[in-house]
């Protein structure tokens, strides 16, 4: 029921006709893009669920834990070493299987999170959650870029998988809710623990483990049952007596995949002209810069409202998340300008906004007042443009790099990204009680240098 070179490819020509044959296997199944785009996209979002959890989390211990910037920090420093051991965890277990582990992970960490005692208990389980989203940020892109097809589809489906991380900030803003109204910490990391425990079952019921890890493997048997898994085999599937023509879709990728080679020659030879260093260091201080900025005010977004007098935390919270979405949307409608100097333009506004959240004082009275409700804008503004800045920064950071420099590049990239949210967890979570102005003043110093760093990275045409 499948082409006979799918599970025989011996030499790089049999494995270019295989991986040709698979993309038309792949585009030619109805639903099967969109189920492994809506299950990857779940996966994201529980990322952000268990990222961001802690935030909502630190009102309720009451000082009970002591210093909470080292449980704050635990995650993103798990993230790190995850993300430095994904590809050697990638090598021996494959794709879907890696994510499907690190998915049971975040979900068994959760539940551990709620025996915690102490502050080095609390930051073990935060640890071993941020190891799990780590390990599990590369497999999901990984397969998005192997199963999804044809690539017109696979763009838009890389941008939905991208963007649910604002997903999964809502889900957990409206999980955290409860905490309003008498719920315990406990409770609430209980119920976080469920939402990768469910997408763990729907990739491994939808998603297949990659195609091309199995043939190297020489795991062939394993392969063919895979596909008989996840494609189907009506009459209007690609088995079926009324499937699409299947030779006119493998001419076309193979078209395409010699249009992927003339355009990497071509900017190989624009690259002779750059300093690829120059370019990682201005994109290394843009990562620092966001991340810093986002993840330290995410994180301690609860204490700032409980300074400036907000009664209704958890409401305003939901709010915040919320606003990720127009952000998005203006990324994608507003790409007018060159992205360099679109991404410079959306780094000026998140500075600015990071200016009027110093300008933010402790009303005298209740959250009725004026300031209160400028304290929601500026924050929920500053939430808007940073997300604006994370969805045009993901169609920057790889494209001045070849072939062969954009894995050290990305890799370089996510490191600076990672110890700028760690970084953030002591600087915000010492200056929110007391010093707010000194607290969005430092991201806004930076993410204004970075504005002016974005001047120098020339894309390949």
């Amino acid at each position: 029921k499948v082409p006979q070179c799918i599970g025989a490819a011996e030499d790089q020509e049999d494995l270019d006709e295989f991986e040709v044959t698979l993309d038309a296997l792949f585009a030619a199944s109805p639903g099967f893009a969109s189920r492994v785009t809506l299950a990857l996209c779940l996966s994201n979002a529980s990322d952000a669920v268990e990222t961001l959890s802690l935030g909502f989390a630190i009102p309720k211990f009451d000082g009970s834990f002591g210093d909470m910037r080292l449980p704050a920090a635990a995650v993103f420093v798990g993230m790190l070493a995850g993300g430095c051991a994904a590809g050697a965890l990638a090598e021996g277990l494959g794709h879907q299987r890696l994510l499907v582990k690190m998915l049971y992970l975040e979900a068994l960490s959760a539940l551990a999170t709620t025996a915690a005692t102490g502050p080095w208990q609390l930051a073990l389980c935060r640890f071993s959650s941020g190891i799990a989203i780590g390990a599990a940020v590369p497999p999901i892109f990984a397969l998005a870029e192997e199963l999804i097809h044809p690539r017109q589809r696979r763009h838009r489906s890389l941008s939905l998988i991208a963007s649910s991380f604002i997903s999964g900030s809502v889900l957990v803003s409206l999980l955290a809710w409860p905490l309003s109204v008498g719920w315990t910490w406990q409770a609430f990391y209980a119920t976080t623990g469920v939402v990768p425990l469910f997408n763990a079952w729907l990739v491994s019921r939808w998603v297949p483990e990659s195609p091309t890890f199995l043939q190297h493997q020489g795991r062939r048997a394993e392969l063919l049952a895979e596909l008989q898994r996840v494609l189907p085999t009506g009459p209007t599937g690609p088995t079926g007596p009324h499937r699409p023509s299947l030779c006119f879709r493998v001419v076309q990728e193979a078209n395409d995949g010699v249009i992927r080679a003339i355009e990497e020659r071509s900017m190989s030879g624009r690259l002779q002209l750059l300093r690829p260093m120059d370019v990682v260091l201005r994109l290394a201080a843009i990562c620092f810069s966001i991340a810093f900025a986002w993840y330290g005010l995410s994180t301690w977004l609860l204490q700032l409202f409980q300074e400036v007098g907000l009664k209704h935390r958890y409401i305003t919270a939901i709010a915040y998340a919320l606003s990720g979405v127009p952000g998005c949307v203006l990324a994608i409608l507003l790409r007018c300008m060159e992205p360099p100097k679109l991404l410079a333009f959306w780094l000026l506004l998140t500075a600015l906004s990071c200016l009027s959240i110093s300008l933010i004082k402790r009303p005298s009275g209740d959250d009725s007042g004026p300031r209160p409700f400028f304290a929601a804008l500026c924050v929920c503004l500053f939430n808007s443009v940073a997300t604006a800045v994370f969805n045009v920064l993901t169609t920057v950071w790889g494209a001045p790099f070849s072939a062969s420099l954009r894995p050290f590049a990305l890799g370089t990239l996510s490191v600076c990204m990672r110890l700028g949210s760690i970084v953030a967890q002591f600087v915000d979570g010492a200056l929110v009680h007391g010093h707010i102005s000194e607290m969005a003043l430092v991201p806004a110093v930076l993410l204004g240098m970075s504005a002016v760093a974005c001047w120098g990275i020339i894309l390949p045409k």
